[in-house]
Protein backbone atom coordinates (compact mmCIF):
# COMPACT_ATOMS: atom_id res chain seq x y z
CA UNK A 1 0.00 0.00 0.00
CA UNK A 2 1.28 3.50 -0.98
CA UNK A 3 1.73 5.86 1.77
CA UNK A 4 0.80 8.35 -0.52
CA UNK A 5 -2.49 10.69 0.13
CA UNK A 6 -4.88 9.02 -2.44
CA UNK A 7 -5.84 11.72 -3.77
CA UNK A 8 -4.43 15.12 -4.64
CA UNK A 9 -6.80 17.59 -5.41
CA UNK A 10 -5.73 20.98 -7.67
CA UNK A 11 -7.36 23.86 -7.15
CA UNK A 12 -5.70 27.00 -9.52
CA UNK A 13 -6.98 30.28 -8.01
CA UNK A 14 -7.73 33.89 -9.60
CA UNK A 15 -10.11 36.32 -8.52
CA UNK A 16 -12.27 34.32 -6.71
CA UNK A 17 -12.00 34.81 -3.05
CA UNK A 18 -15.85 35.43 -2.90
CA UNK A 19 -16.23 31.77 -3.79
CA UNK A 20 -12.97 30.70 -2.32
CA UNK A 21 -13.85 28.97 1.04
CA UNK A 22 -17.01 27.12 -0.47
CA UNK A 23 -14.62 25.45 -2.16
CA UNK A 24 -12.04 24.82 -0.10
CA UNK A 25 -14.40 23.60 2.84
CA UNK A 26 -15.65 20.99 0.74
CA UNK A 27 -12.60 19.59 -0.01
CA UNK A 28 -11.10 19.62 3.60
CA UNK A 29 -14.56 17.74 4.66
CA UNK A 30 -14.35 15.14 2.37
CA UNK A 31 -15.21 11.82 3.53
CA UNK A 32 -12.09 10.35 2.01
CA UNK A 33 -9.85 12.17 4.58
CA UNK A 34 -6.91 10.69 2.86
CA UNK A 35 -5.89 13.80 0.65
CA UNK A 36 -4.54 16.86 0.45
CA UNK A 37 -5.64 20.24 -1.50
CA UNK A 38 -2.98 22.43 -3.38
CA UNK A 39 -4.06 25.89 -3.77
CA UNK A 40 -2.37 27.50 -6.95
CA UNK A 41 -2.51 31.23 -6.50
CA UNK A 42 -2.13 32.23 -9.84
CA UNK A 43 -1.13 35.65 -9.44
CA UNK A 44 -4.63 36.68 -8.11
CA UNK A 45 -5.31 40.02 -7.70
CA UNK A 46 -7.27 39.53 -4.54
CA UNK A 47 -7.21 37.80 -1.57
CA UNK A 48 -7.06 34.30 -2.87
CA UNK A 49 -3.17 33.71 -1.79
CA UNK A 50 -3.94 35.18 1.78
CA UNK A 51 -6.99 33.13 2.30
CA UNK A 52 -5.03 30.03 0.74
CA UNK A 53 -2.04 30.61 3.50
CA UNK A 54 -4.67 30.86 6.12
CA UNK A 55 -5.92 27.43 5.27
CA UNK A 56 -2.39 25.87 4.77
CA UNK A 57 -1.95 26.84 8.60
CA UNK A 58 -5.12 25.58 9.45
CA UNK A 59 -5.11 22.00 8.00
CA UNK A 60 -1.65 20.32 7.09
CA UNK A 61 -3.04 18.56 4.03
CA UNK A 62 -3.37 22.02 2.64
CA UNK A 63 -0.35 23.24 0.10
CA UNK A 64 0.28 26.35 -1.52
CA UNK A 65 1.77 27.38 -4.38
CA UNK A 66 2.41 30.90 -5.38
CA UNK A 67 2.97 31.28 -9.28
CA UNK A 68 3.10 34.08 -12.01
CA UNK A 69 -0.15 34.35 -14.11
CA UNK A 70 -0.26 31.81 -16.61
CA UNK A 71 -4.04 30.78 -17.11
CA UNK A 72 -5.41 28.18 -16.34
CA UNK A 73 -3.90 25.11 -18.03
CA UNK A 74 -0.15 25.63 -16.54
CA UNK A 75 -2.00 26.31 -12.96
CA UNK A 76 -2.85 22.80 -13.32
CA UNK A 77 0.37 21.74 -14.31
CA UNK A 78 2.02 23.55 -11.23
CA UNK A 79 -0.24 21.75 -8.93
CA UNK A 80 0.94 18.06 -10.79
CA UNK A 81 4.41 19.32 -10.33
CA UNK A 82 4.18 19.09 -6.19
CA UNK A 83 1.33 16.58 -6.35
CA UNK A 84 1.98 13.61 -3.74
CA UNK A 85 -1.32 11.88 -4.15
CA UNK A 86 -1.78 8.57 -6.02
CA UNK A 87 -4.76 10.25 -8.15
CA UNK A 88 -4.75 13.49 -9.03
CA UNK A 89 -8.20 15.75 -9.30
CA UNK A 90 -8.78 19.25 -10.68
CA UNK A 91 -11.39 21.59 -9.12
CA UNK A 92 -12.52 24.91 -10.50
CA UNK A 93 -12.09 27.25 -7.60
CA UNK A 94 -15.55 29.44 -7.66
CA UNK A 95 -17.24 25.32 -7.96
CA UNK A 96 -17.44 22.78 -4.54
CA UNK A 97 -18.02 18.94 -4.66
CA UNK A 98 -20.33 16.69 -2.76
CA UNK A 99 -18.75 15.59 0.54
CA UNK A 100 -18.46 11.21 -0.82
CA UNK A 101 -17.27 12.71 -4.03
CA UNK A 102 -13.64 11.53 -3.56
CA UNK A 103 -14.42 8.49 -1.68
CA UNK A 104 -16.66 6.95 -4.24
CA UNK A 105 -14.15 8.08 -7.39
CA UNK A 106 -11.73 6.51 -5.71
CA UNK A 107 -12.57 2.98 -4.20
CA UNK A 108 -14.20 2.51 -8.06
CA UNK A 109 -10.42 3.32 -9.09
CA UNK A 110 -9.40 0.26 -6.69
CA UNK A 111 -12.47 -1.95 -7.41
CA UNK A 112 -11.78 -1.70 -11.21
CA UNK A 113 -8.00 -1.19 -11.10
CA UNK A 114 -8.79 1.33 -13.04
CA UNK A 115 -6.45 4.52 -14.30
CA UNK A 116 -8.82 7.11 -14.88
CA UNK A 117 -12.63 7.24 -13.15
CA UNK A 118 -15.25 9.84 -14.65
CA UNK A 119 -18.27 11.65 -13.19
CA UNK A 120 -20.21 14.02 -14.15
CA UNK A 121 -21.45 17.68 -13.06
CA UNK A 122 -24.73 19.45 -12.33
CA UNK A 123 -24.84 23.32 -12.90
CA UNK A 124 -25.90 25.01 -10.29
CA UNK A 125 -27.30 28.47 -10.87
CA UNK A 126 -27.61 30.94 -7.75
CA UNK A 127 -27.59 27.61 -5.15
CA UNK A 128 -30.30 26.17 -7.38
CA UNK A 129 -29.47 22.60 -8.97
CA UNK A 130 -30.12 22.55 -12.57
CA UNK A 131 -30.70 19.34 -14.37
CA UNK A 132 -28.12 16.67 -14.82
CA UNK A 133 -27.88 13.28 -16.40
CA UNK A 134 -25.58 9.95 -15.32
CA UNK A 135 -22.02 9.59 -16.85
CA UNK A 136 -22.77 7.49 -20.50
CA UNK A 137 -20.72 4.95 -19.39
CA UNK A 138 -21.02 4.79 -15.64
CA UNK A 139 -21.11 1.25 -13.82
CA UNK A 140 -18.54 0.28 -16.71
CA UNK A 141 -14.85 -0.28 -16.72
CA UNK A 142 -13.47 0.00 -20.32
CA UNK A 143 -10.19 -1.77 -21.00
CA UNK A 144 -7.60 -1.82 -24.08
CA UNK A 145 -7.32 1.25 -26.67
CA UNK A 146 -10.58 -0.12 -28.57
CA UNK A 147 -12.93 -0.01 -25.65
CA UNK A 148 -11.73 3.22 -24.18
CA UNK A 149 -12.13 4.85 -27.75
CA UNK A 150 -15.86 4.34 -27.42
CA UNK A 151 -15.39 7.19 -24.61
CA UNK A 152 -12.42 8.77 -26.00
CA UNK A 153 -13.68 9.66 -29.49
CA UNK A 154 -16.12 11.95 -27.94
CA UNK A 155 -13.29 14.56 -26.80
CA UNK A 156 -12.74 15.05 -30.58
CA UNK A 157 -16.40 16.45 -30.69
CA UNK A 158 -20.03 14.49 -32.14
CA UNK A 159 -20.94 13.11 -35.24
CA UNK A 160 -23.60 14.58 -37.80
CA UNK A 161 -26.51 13.80 -36.35
CA UNK A 162 -29.49 15.59 -34.88
CA UNK A 163 -27.80 15.27 -31.35
CA UNK A 164 -27.19 19.00 -30.07
CA UNK A 165 -24.37 17.55 -28.05
CA UNK A 166 -22.14 14.37 -27.39
CA UNK A 167 -23.54 13.14 -23.91
CA UNK A 168 -20.13 12.73 -22.89
CA UNK A 169 -18.85 15.59 -20.41
CA UNK A 170 -15.70 17.13 -21.42
CA UNK A 171 -14.47 18.66 -18.37
CA UNK A 172 -11.77 16.80 -16.06
CA UNK A 173 -13.21 18.83 -13.12
CA UNK A 174 -15.81 15.39 -12.12
CA UNK A 175 -12.82 13.03 -12.69
CA UNK A 176 -9.69 11.68 -10.97
CA UNK A 177 -6.73 10.49 -12.99
CA UNK A 178 -3.74 8.40 -11.78
CA UNK A 179 -0.63 10.88 -11.13
CA UNK A 180 1.66 7.76 -12.57
CA UNK A 181 -0.33 7.77 -15.65
CA UNK A 182 0.13 11.66 -16.50
CA UNK A 183 4.19 11.83 -15.33
CA UNK A 184 4.91 9.09 -17.38
CA UNK A 185 3.65 9.76 -20.45
CA UNK A 186 4.74 13.50 -19.83
CA UNK A 187 1.61 14.80 -20.39
CA UNK A 188 0.51 18.47 -19.34
CA UNK A 189 -2.36 20.83 -20.10
CA UNK A 190 -1.61 22.63 -22.59
CA UNK A 191 -2.16 27.00 -22.39
CA UNK A 192 -4.87 26.92 -24.68
CA UNK A 193 -8.76 27.25 -24.24
CA UNK A 194 -10.68 24.30 -24.16
CA UNK A 195 -7.24 22.36 -22.77
CA UNK A 196 -9.72 19.91 -20.83
CA UNK A 197 -10.62 18.28 -24.55
CA UNK A 198 -6.87 17.62 -25.06
CA UNK A 199 -6.11 16.75 -22.08
CA UNK A 200 -8.72 14.32 -21.77
CA UNK A 201 -7.99 12.62 -24.94
CA UNK A 202 -3.96 12.28 -24.79
CA UNK A 203 -4.80 10.82 -20.93
CA UNK A 204 -7.17 8.26 -22.16
CA UNK A 205 -4.98 7.16 -25.27
CA UNK A 206 -2.17 5.83 -23.04
CA UNK A 207 -4.73 4.58 -20.42
CA UNK A 208 -5.86 0.71 -20.35
CA UNK A 209 -8.59 0.83 -18.16
CA UNK A 210 -11.00 3.74 -17.57
CA UNK A 211 -14.16 3.67 -15.27
CA UNK A 212 -17.39 5.73 -14.17
CA UNK A 213 -19.88 5.97 -11.73
CA UNK A 214 -23.03 7.10 -11.95
CA UNK A 215 -24.41 10.94 -10.48
CA UNK A 216 -23.25 14.05 -10.43
CA UNK A 217 -20.99 15.08 -7.38
CA UNK A 218 -19.52 18.04 -8.97
CA UNK A 219 -21.09 21.10 -8.07
CA UNK A 220 -20.71 23.81 -11.58
CA UNK A 221 -21.20 27.52 -10.09
CA UNK A 222 -23.40 29.21 -13.13
CA UNK A 223 -23.97 32.61 -11.53
CA UNK A 224 -22.69 35.97 -12.66
CA UNK A 225 -19.29 35.17 -12.46
CA UNK A 226 -16.73 36.47 -15.35
CA UNK A 227 -15.12 33.65 -16.99
CA UNK A 228 -13.00 32.71 -20.15
CA UNK A 229 -16.67 31.23 -21.97
CA UNK A 230 -18.49 33.99 -21.57
CA UNK A 231 -15.93 37.07 -22.66
CA UNK A 232 -15.21 38.43 -25.84
CA UNK A 233 -12.52 39.86 -27.62
CA UNK A 234 -10.81 40.19 -31.21
CA UNK A 235 -8.69 37.92 -29.68
CA UNK A 236 -10.83 35.48 -28.65
CA UNK A 237 -11.29 34.41 -32.52
CA UNK A 238 -7.50 33.61 -32.99
CA UNK A 239 -7.63 31.46 -29.16
CA UNK A 240 -10.05 29.29 -30.82
CA UNK A 241 -8.16 28.94 -34.01
CA UNK A 242 -5.12 27.89 -31.70
CA UNK A 243 -7.46 25.32 -30.11
CA UNK A 244 -8.66 24.03 -33.70
CA UNK A 245 -5.21 23.61 -34.55
CA UNK A 246 -4.00 21.75 -31.21
CA UNK A 247 -7.05 19.72 -31.43
CA UNK A 248 -6.75 18.79 -35.33
CA UNK A 249 -2.78 17.93 -34.17
CA UNK A 250 -4.25 15.50 -31.04
CA UNK A 251 -6.46 13.58 -33.58
CA UNK A 252 -3.76 12.37 -36.05
CA UNK A 253 -1.96 10.60 -32.95
CA UNK A 254 -4.78 8.45 -33.43
CA UNK A 255 -4.27 4.96 -34.36
CA UNK A 256 -5.36 4.17 -38.48
CA UNK A 257 -8.34 2.49 -37.10
CA UNK A 258 -9.77 5.29 -35.20
CA UNK A 259 -8.44 8.32 -37.00
CA UNK A 260 -11.44 8.65 -39.92
CA UNK A 261 -13.96 8.55 -37.47
CA UNK A 262 -12.04 11.03 -35.17
CA UNK A 263 -11.27 13.34 -38.06
CA UNK A 264 -15.40 13.47 -38.33
CA UNK A 265 -15.46 14.62 -35.23
CA UNK A 266 -13.12 17.73 -35.42
CA UNK A 267 -14.61 19.03 -38.32
CA UNK A 268 -18.13 18.88 -35.97
CA UNK A 269 -16.26 20.50 -33.27
CA UNK A 270 -15.21 23.18 -35.71
CA UNK A 271 -18.34 23.69 -37.08
CA UNK A 272 -20.09 24.15 -33.57
CA UNK A 273 -17.34 25.88 -32.15
CA UNK A 274 -17.60 28.53 -34.96
CA UNK A 275 -20.87 28.96 -34.99
CA UNK A 276 -20.58 29.62 -31.20
CA UNK A 277 -17.99 32.05 -31.75
CA UNK A 278 -20.66 33.95 -33.78
CA UNK A 279 -22.76 34.22 -31.15
CA UNK A 280 -20.47 35.20 -29.21
CA UNK A 281 -19.71 38.17 -31.70
CA UNK A 282 -23.22 38.93 -32.50
CA UNK A 283 -23.66 39.79 -28.43
CA UNK A 284 -20.76 41.53 -27.88
CA UNK A 285 -20.53 45.25 -27.54
CA UNK A 286 -18.53 45.68 -30.45
CA UNK A 287 -19.94 48.34 -33.31
CA UNK A 288 -21.62 46.91 -36.63
CA UNK A 289 -18.73 47.44 -38.21
CA UNK A 290 -16.69 45.55 -36.06
CA UNK A 291 -18.78 42.81 -35.90
CA UNK A 292 -18.87 42.37 -39.47
CA UNK A 293 -15.01 42.09 -39.63
CA UNK A 294 -15.07 39.49 -37.23
CA UNK A 295 -17.58 37.68 -37.99
CA UNK A 296 -16.15 37.58 -41.85
CA UNK A 297 -12.84 36.39 -40.16
CA UNK A 298 -14.70 33.18 -39.16
CA UNK A 299 -16.49 32.86 -42.00
CA UNK A 300 -13.11 32.84 -44.04
CA UNK A 301 -10.64 30.69 -41.56
CA UNK A 302 -9.29 27.31 -43.47
CA UNK A 303 -10.61 25.44 -40.16
CA UNK A 304 -13.85 26.17 -41.40
CA UNK A 305 -13.89 26.57 -44.84
CA UNK A 306 -12.02 22.96 -44.61
CA UNK A 307 -14.87 21.58 -42.16
CA UNK A 308 -17.59 22.45 -43.97
CA UNK A 309 -16.80 20.42 -47.22
CA UNK A 310 -18.63 17.40 -48.02
CA UNK A 311 -19.89 17.80 -44.56
CA UNK A 312 -23.61 16.23 -44.03
CA UNK A 313 -25.13 19.13 -42.99
CA UNK A 314 -28.89 17.46 -43.51
CA UNK A 315 -27.82 14.63 -40.71
CA UNK A 316 -27.85 17.92 -37.85
CA UNK A 317 -30.81 19.35 -35.95
CA UNK A 318 -32.74 21.99 -38.04
CA UNK A 319 -31.86 24.83 -36.45
CA UNK A 320 -28.09 23.87 -37.20
CA UNK A 321 -28.39 22.60 -40.24
CA UNK A 322 -29.55 26.11 -41.13
CA UNK A 323 -26.74 27.84 -39.61
CA UNK A 324 -24.44 25.44 -41.30
CA UNK A 325 -25.92 27.06 -45.01
CA UNK A 326 -24.94 30.35 -43.82
CA UNK A 327 -21.49 29.41 -42.93
CA UNK A 328 -20.89 27.54 -45.80
CA UNK A 329 -21.78 30.32 -47.85
CA UNK A 330 -20.50 33.06 -46.05
CA UNK A 331 -23.47 34.82 -45.55
CA UNK A 332 -22.32 37.37 -42.89
CA UNK A 333 -25.47 39.45 -42.60
CA UNK A 334 -27.21 36.67 -42.18
CA UNK A 335 -25.00 34.58 -39.90
CA UNK A 336 -24.86 37.61 -37.46
CA UNK A 337 -28.71 38.06 -37.53
CA UNK A 338 -28.97 34.29 -36.51
CA UNK A 339 -26.45 34.51 -34.06
CA UNK A 340 -28.09 37.23 -32.65
CA UNK A 341 -30.92 34.99 -31.60
CA UNK A 342 -28.63 32.39 -29.71
CA UNK A 343 -26.81 33.04 -26.34
CA UNK A 344 -24.25 30.42 -25.48
CA UNK A 345 -22.12 28.37 -27.25
CA UNK A 346 -23.12 25.74 -29.35
CA UNK A 347 -26.61 27.38 -29.43
CA UNK A 348 -29.44 25.08 -31.29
Amino acid sequence: MSNNPAVSVIVPMYNVEKYLPQCVDSLLFQTLDNIEVILVDDESPDGCGAIAEAYAKQDPRVKVVHRKNGGLGPARNSGIEVATGDFVGFVDSDDWVERDMYERLYEAAMNHEAQIVFSELKRVVHGTPMGWSNHPFCGVALRGDDEIFQLRRSFYGPLPNRLKDDPVPVSVCPNIYRRSLIEANGIKFPAIRSEDILFNAAVCRVASCVAAIDGAPYCYRKDDQESITNTFKASTIESFFVFFDALLSESQKESPNHFKECEKRVRRRVIDYSRGILIKIASSNLDCKEKRKCARKVLNSPYLLSACKAFPFWLLPPAQAVFFVVMRFRFVDVALLLASGRNSLGGN
